[in-house]
């Protein structure tokens, strides 16, 4: 998945969950809907960043050591 569309339905999603908590009380929505934005980010990069740090494979036979 592009980086762009992931962050493109993060956003999304967390409006979602935005309008709703603001629809059955404002107060609690906002602290609510914070609390899963700044856990799912911080989710997100975690999972992702540790997949995307992992080193490419190398083949032992392509170093050109013995």
């Amino acid at each position: 998945m592009d980086i762009k569309l992931f962050n493109i339905c993060l956003l999304l999603g967390w409006l979602m969950i935005l309008a709703g908590g603001v629809i059955l009380h404002p107060g609690w929505g906002i602290a609510v809907a914070g609390a899963v934005l700044l856990v799912g980010t911080a989710t997100a990069a975690y999972v992702f960043g540790v997949e995307g740090a992992k080193p490419p494979a190398v083949d032992p036979d392509e170093t050109g050591q013995d």
